[in-house]
């Protein structure tokens, strides 16, 4: 007759019990962690846009001007692109590209992306007195 021991079998569900504890705390930290970088790219991404469209206005209701500007992106974009669409004409694209938004007065003739560095992209917001949109230049 084989004796069992009391005590082995409590510490074995003891040490059981910590290790799975142990892998769902884990698990969750992992889990806020990711959604605390997912907000912080959504509020990146927000800024983008707003300063972008404030930027825009302001060139567009002079009469005529140039304005190199630089923005911050969210991490992971590897490139700005503007588009002639008339449903969303500025996106970001990483390895492939994102949902992106209308910006008005601006125009896009041609298609081109601009390379995002250490997380910002800097271009130039260009109008002419004989144009009424802004357009979108590579800086230099």
């Amino acid at each position: 007759m084989v004796k069992q021991k009391k005590g082995q079998m409590k510490l074995s569900f003891g040490m059981i019990f910590s290790i799975i504890l142990i892998i769902a705390f884990l698990g969750f930290a992992f889990l806020a962690i990711q959604k605390f970088f997912d907000f912080q790219k959504g509020v990146t991404e927000e800024k983008f846009y707003q300063n972008l469209n404030n930027d825009i206005d302001s060139v567009w209701k002079s009469t005529s001007a140039s304005k190199q500007v630089e923005y911050l992106t969210p991490r992971g974009a590897t490139k700005v692109c503007f588009e002639n669409d008339p449903y969303q004409n500025v996106y970001f694209y990483s390895d492939h590209p994102m949902p992106g938004r209308l910006v008005s007065h601006l125009e896009v003739t041609q298609d081109s992306c601009i390379k995002i560095i250490n997380e910002k992209v800097r271009f130039i917001l260009e109008k002419t007195s004989d144009n009424p949109l802004v357009k979108v230049k590579k800086a230099i």
